[in-house]
Formats: structure tokens, sequence, C-alpha cells
């Protein structure tokens, strides 16, 4: 039996599910990539905190200090400055760094206690005005003026939903769209409101979405029924499950250039298509339990999968795969 909600980054699915290979230190939940240096990799795992590469992947570095999780489910680089990251937990919360990670200090004023003992799944800075923070939890979405110095609840319309998957429109911030238990919500103003996109949704758990950026009407999502499609920023939803041999998706990722190519991750390993998801092929050799992907922006060959026994790296667009030691 696979669990509801793939959701949080596969904490609580390692937690309850140990059956499926989790290991603590091992799980990696979040991969990111520094917007200016793509060279530069950020790893959240289970057990083992935040790890920095600054050669693709081939080495690292923890760099844990000042954390009191090591449950690191999200990752988030502000635009303008580099050098300041933003780290969501299971247990407490948010964290914020201004050194690129060597640093560490929990940012939770405003947010309910029970998000600080639940989970933040995602951590969204705005790359128009990089003050503005957004994060996705088990308890809705909050929202930050001023870098996360303090939060407000943003939930009206969404409360007390688990939100999975939190992603801003490319060419308009005040967009933003929300995977959750129950379906997909979208808001128009910034967060002031949100409403469900469409009834047919709500049947899903949503755990990924991406936006084309060359035409941000055309919007993925990954949930536990398969790979949907709008061509109209939500309003209607196509199957595109052609080839899905496992439908339960965890994690999407769309090519930066060529945005007809896209992977979708799960517990089989990675798929990837070539038209626009008309259609899906497995990547033969590709690891297994996938928890996350992330993309080279100007390399897009290489490429980085979470996994829940650790992390892998490719340099030939999924066709060849090799484990990256951690530590």
């Amino acid at each position: 039996m696979r669990p509801l909600f793939l959701s949080i980054r596969l904490i609580l699915w390692c937690s309850l599910f140990f059956a499926l290979g989790c290991s603590r230190g091992e799980t990696v939940l979040s991969v990111t990539l520094n917007t200016r240096n793509p060279d530069t990799v950020y790893v959240g795992t289970t057990g083992g905190g935040f790890y920095k590469s600054t050669d693709r992947g081939v080495t690292f570095q923890r760099m844990s200090n000042g954390l009191t999780s090591y449950n690191i489910t999200s990752i988030a680089v502000n635009p303008s400055l580099t050098t300041i990251l933003y780290a969501g937990s299971f247990g407490d919360a948010v964290y914020r760094s201004i050194d690129s990670g060597r640093n560490w200090m929990i940012i939770n004023t405003g947010l309910d206690d029970n998000v600080g003992t639940q989970a933040v799944n995602a951590v969204v800075s705005n790359p128009f005005i990089s003050d503005i923070l957004y994060v996705g939890t088990n308890h809705g979405v909050y929202k930050s003026m001023d870098g996360g110095g303090e939060w407000k609840s943003a939930n009206m319309g969404v409360a007390n939903r688990f939100v999975i998957a939190l992603v801003m429109d490319p060419r308009d911030h005040s967009i933003l769209m929300a995977g959750t238990n129950e379906g997909i919500f979208k808001t128009e103003n910034a967060a002031k409101t949100w409403r469900l996109v469409h009834p047919e949704t709500k049947k899903w758990a949503v755990n990924a979405i991406v936006f084309d950026k060359s035409d941000p009407n055309i919007v993925y999502a990954g949930t536990n029924q398969g790979i949907f499609k709008t061509t109209d920023q939500g309003n209607t939803w196509q199957p595109q499950n052609n080839g899905l041999a496992n439908r339960f998706i965890v994690t999407l990722l769309i090519h930066p250039e060529k945005t007809q190519v896209l992977y979708a991750g799960n517990q089989d390993g990675i798929y990837k298509t070539v038209n626009g998801t008309e259609s899906w092929a497995p990547l033969a050799g590709s690891p297994r339990s996938i928890t996350s992907l992330s993309i080279h922006p100007q390399s897009p060959e290489v490429l980085f999968a979470g996994t829940t026994q650790g992390l892998y790296r490719s340099t030939d667009a999924g066709a060849r795969w090799e484990k990256m030691k951690l530590r």
C-alpha cells in the first residue's frame, strides 16, 4: 500500500514506511542550485542537515551550525543576494543563513506554534522583490515581507491544508499555485486569497507543480494519480500519463531551454518526455525512490536526483547516473 501523501518530502513517509528503504542521513529531500552560480549545489537531508558543493556535486561539505533540526525539507536562494539562503525543516519551521550556509538561525516570528512542530514543505523567494518569501506548511501558507523577519498567515481559502508544493508564475509575482493534499489552489493577488483552480483537482494529492517559463499558461502537476497539464493556467486539466507504469508522482522537473523536455520522479525511478508530456519513457539505470530533481540551468545535461538512498548525478541528460558522496 502506498502512503496517502508522499509529501513533506518523504519525512513522514520514511518514518512510517521503513520497508521502503529510507535511511537516516541518506535520504535527500531537497536539491537546489545557486541561481547565479549553479555549480554551487545545496542539499537538504533527513538526519544529516544541510550540505554544500561548489564543484557541481563532486565534493560536499556539511554545514549545519545553528540548525537544531537536521531534517531539511526545502531550500531557497535569495535572488538578489545569493549568500542568503532559506531552509524549511521538519521540527523547527524556517532557517536563514546570510553566509552561504555556514551558519543558520531560526526565523519563526509570527508562525503558529503548530507549524514549528510540523513541517515546512516548500520555500519560495520572490525573484522580483527578494525580501518577499512564502512557505507552504502542514497548516497552509505563510508570507514574509521582510526576508523572514516576521511571518503572517496567507491562508484565506487554503487554511488547514497540507501545502506540499508552492510555485510562483515566472512572469507575474502576484500569481502562485499551491499543491495540497486536496487539490491545486491559486492566488492572483500575492496570497491575499486562494481558490481551488478546478473541482476535479480536489481528488488529487499534489506533490509537484512546474510552470513552463516560455509560456506560463502551461503548467504541469505531479500527483498521486499521475501527471496533469493545463494550457490555461489551471482552468482545465488533461492527464499526461502515456508510458507511466507508476502514476504516483513525487517530483517534476522542466528543461530550462527545451520546455518540451521534462523529467518525473517516483518510487520506480525517473521518467523523461521529449514531446511536452505526450508520452513518457523510463530512464534505464536511473536511481529509484526519487524525492527531488534539479537541473543545471547553464549545462542542462547535468541533473541531480535526491533519493531515499542518497544523492545521484547524471552528466549526460539522464543516460547514466553516479552516486555522490555527501561526506
